[in-house]
């Protein structure tokens, strides 16, 4: 029942009065409500469903990846999971040999070097075809109500996918994974949660900690296994889920993958070395994109964006959404317990439960998973389900009466999906002057339509027409397949061929961008045209030929194009000075005594506030800073830890620094000066302690 139809008090029989409503559209029968931006929205998704069928017109959708980019992704997924554990003989965890065991793989290239290679274009074909997936199912209006959580799920494993891959060129410890590095360590830092600054462990190649490499390694390796949880509940709602896609395709994707890997080895930067800028490498847009925030920007803009980022996503589901249509009910005084409908719905909403004064078992429907597909009404034989928004037994009565009056005698049945979803018909006749001859009726899907109504239709003297929609995302997911399976006889409630004599009904599959086709088909059907039917003839060998070629030059072009970006470096100063320390300043006050009767306690001294320490910086005589830094710690109680850089250009300069830990301003306890050479594109680092005193990098 259409917003229209709610709305409207006008009673039947109203005379005049009736004329005035306007005509409904079969697009009004969908299950969902149109979302905001629907215009836009619905024009995406045709662009893509014409995409996916010119590829369809060249080869069997059991080969069109269009038709699985959520199944490849999780295809591509296990690819790079396998590869990855291949690659753990060949990869040395140390950071110190991490670069020099990758660069033997590259010696290999029928060894370590394809493997690695497959690896990483595995992971950029998982996420463009995630990202695909994604966009595919945004278009399709597939995200609100009920579906949220597949919608919330997904932008989780496509998080932890990019962070996989992020920390998985982390370990090749090239310049590509330094500029990683410090990146990730000028994002952390912002957050207060680290005893010290993370970036401080990435300022010279000796004070470089192997325990973070290592921890980075660990998470890289471990992070499949949330990832393939967080898989499992985004697919817990849906019934015969397509996590992978056909053998074919399967055997295709990865000779394709194999063939790239073998042409476009995996590329290699030279050696991290933290004395210098890391330049000359190439990124992966499919994972390094943040680099160019991280690199340019104070480390909190990157999680402005990433929080900002995930919220909108994130919101998606209830900012564009409007209230949702009823979900289905259970009359379960007349279910008979027959469990069809619960193993139709495509959702998992129904399940089967036993109450009092029945033997059998009904169904019962979950609101929250259902999303007022209707299927399981075209599954129940007694009538048991309840579709308010567009009742059953109305719609009997209603083509019962049309079938008795003058006038046309075919019915069409639309799917509000399909092609026919944009026809206009009278609320009250069921006209159309698009489907001329036809009384029309729009349904949420095709697998709404019980058999029984089609039989009641052909006993009066009618003829029946159901047009299925046809695409990898409609909006009901298996109606359309449960439907040719009842009209084919090979799944209940069957489309009986003795109750439903041949040539007095007709079933179609024809997408929403193919308005023409139903309507030829339509008049082909009341045997009013000579046309033929729709057209849905193959390509020759030379079609699916330049079709294929077509999917896989796309498909590989952008796995390899995206992932091998030159990387723009941002401007820098042509050297740099960096000088850091760690150091606790003097007592605020003289620390008392812990006083208790426990012997181990006796004689401790109180934990006091610290005071800060003084940082002066001169270069060639002129003070460049003069700066204080507070303890760290809640209780400002640890030692204070700073790292200032400073620009300098090439050539031999004057250095002094200076710290002071006292409350004398003027007095600065550790001084040093030197006569420093700085050369292009170097970074010069001097860190102090007090254990160590000053030293160079």
């Amino acid at each position: 029942m259409s917003n229209r139809e709610e709305n409207s008090s006008e009673p039947e029989g109203a005379g005049s009065a009736t004329a005035l409503l306007p005509p409904l559209v079969v697009d009004d029968a969908r299950p969902d409500r149109p979302l905001r931006g629907e215009p836009l929205l619905a024009a995406g998704d045709r662009t893509l469903l014409r995409a996916e069928t010119l590829i369809g017109k060249g080869l069997p959708r059991e080969l069109n990846p269009l038709a699985y980019t959520g199944a490849l992704a999780g295809y591509t997924f296990i690819i790079a999971t396998v590869t990855g554990i291949l690659l753990l003989f060949w990869y040395d965890t140390s950071v110190h040999s991490a670069w020099d065991s990758v660069a033997a793989m590259n010696e290999q290239p029928w060894g370590g070097g394809m493997i690695r290679a497959l690896h990483r274009y595995s992971s950029d074909a998982c996420v463009l075809f995630a990202v695909i997936h994604a966009i595919k199912v945004f278009l399709a209006r597939k995200f609100t109500g009920a579906r949220w959580l597949a919608w919330i799920t997904g932008l989780i494993v496509l998080g932890l996918i990019w962070l996989d891959g992020w920390l998985g060129y982390w370990l090749v410890w090239d310049q590509r994974a330094q500029a990683i590095a410090v990146g990730t360590a000028k994002a952390l830092d912002v957050l207060p949660i680290f005893p010290e600054p993370i970036a401080r462990s990435f300022l010279t190649n000796d004070s470089i900690n192997s325990l973070i490499f290592f921890a980075v390694f660990f998470a890289h390796v471990l992070l499949p296994i949330p990832i393939g949880i967080v898989i499992w509940i985004h697919l817990v709602r849906l019934k015969k889920p397509k996590f992978l896609p056909k053998r074919k395709l399967m055997i295709a994707s990865a000779v394709v993958l194999l063939a790239i890997s073998l042409a476009v080895p995996a590329s290699l930067a030279a050696p991290a070395d933290m004395s210098a800028y890391p330049a000359g490498f190439d990124v992966d847009w499919y994972y390094l994109l943040p680099l160019y925030l991280t690199d340019r920007l104070p480390g909190v803009w990157f999680w402005v964006v990433a929080l900002g980022l995930l919220a909108g996503l994130s919101s998606l589901p209830w900012v564009l959404a409007r209230k949702r249509k009823a979900p289905a009910e259970t009359n379960q005084k007349t279910c008979n317990g027959c469990t069809q409908c619960y193993l139709d719905c495509p959702y998992e909403a129904i399940s089967m439960v036993s109450i009092e004064g029945k033997d059998n078992l009904v169904s019962l429907v979950d609101p929250n998973r259902c999303v007022s597909c209707g299927v399981c009404v075209g599954s129940c034989d007694p009538g048991a389900m309840q579709y308010t928004e567009l009742d059953r037994r109305q719609v009997l009565k209603r083509i019962t009466g049309w079938l008795k009056q003058d006038g046309p005698r075919a019915i069409a049945f639309l799917c509000a999906d399909g092609a026919g979803r944009n026809v206009n018909f009278d609320r009250e006749t069921g006209l159309s002057e698009q489907l001329p001859g036809f009384r029309v009726v729009g349904i949420p899907c095709a697998a709404w339509l019980h058999s029984s109504l089609v039989e009641v239709a052909v006993k009066h003297g009618g003829r029946v027409l159901l047009a299925a929609c046809e695409g990898s995302e409609p909006r009901c997911r298996l109606g359309a397949e449960i439907t040719a399976e009842r009209v084919a006889a090979t799944r209940e409630p069957v489309f009986h061929p003795q109750r439903i004599p041949a040539g007095s009904f007709q079933f179609l599959q024809l997408d929403s961008n193919r308005g023409a086709d139903l309507r030829q088909a339509a008049q082909r059907f009341l045997g009013e045209s000579d046309q033929g039917g729709p057209d849905t003839a193959k390509a020759g060998v030379s079609g699916k030929l330049v079709a294929a070629g077509a999917s896989i030059l796309l498909l590989a072009g952008l796995t390899v194009l995206f992932s091998r970006f030159v990387y723009v470096e941002p401007e820098r100063p042509p050297s740099l000075l960096i000088v850091s320390f760690k150091h606790a300043g003097e007592e605020k006050e003289q620390a008392g005594e812990v006083k208790s009767e426990l012997a181990h306690l006796k004689g401790m001294k109180t934990r006091v506030e610290l005071l800060p320490v003084r940082l002066r910086v001169k270069v060639d005589g002129e003070v460049v800073l003069e700066q204080s830094f507070d303890p760290r710690g809640i209780r400002r109680n640890s030692a204070s830890v700073g790292t200032c850089e400073f620009p300098m250009q090439p050539g031999r300069h004057k250095v002094e620094v200076a710290i002071g830990d006292t409350a004398d301003l003027s007095e600065w306890k550790y001084l040093e000066s030197w006569d420093v050479d700085f050369e292009q594109s170097n970074r010069r680092v001097v860190q102090f302690d007090a254990e160590h005193g000053f030293r160079w990098d």
